[in-house]
């Protein structure tokens, strides 16, 4: 080939397989992470138990029923007398409720009497 020619040749650049990587262009990474020393730094300290929380958290619950949990637990702070005055109280009404219990139940019986006498009377 001539002079003229090779000239020609150079201005031509290579198939884009051999070409060299400009400044902009970075080679692929090829490793993305190592847990090279991470097992020893986390041991230096020790690994410790998550502690475990004193009162539940009330974060995702149903607001409505916190705020009636917290009216609730303030209409139970009583003093001694007021105590003793709701016990008595509620005996007064489990033994109303016993009654009465006791009452249906005789009601009930004689109900289910006179059905089975029902049948017999009618022969």
């Amino acid at each position: 080939l001539t002079g003229v020619a090779q000239a020609v040749c150079t201005d031509r650049q290579p198939p884009y397989h051999q070409q060299p990587f400009s400044s902009t262009e970075k080679m692929a990474k090829s490793k993305n992470h190592t847990g090279n020393n991470q097992v020893y730094k986390n041991h230096r300290n020790g690994i410790k138990k998550t502690r475990r929380p004193k009162k539940m958290s009330m974060q995702g619950m149903n607001c409505k029923f916190v705020r009636n949990q917290a009216f609730a637990k303030r209409g139970m702070n009583c003093t001694p007398e007021e105590k003793e005055h709701r016990l008595a109280a509620q005996k007064e009404a489990q033994k109303k409720m016993e009654e009465k219990k006791v009452q249906e139940r005789a009601i009930r019986l004689k109900e289910l009497e006179a059905e089975k006498e029902a049948p017999k009377s009618k022969k």
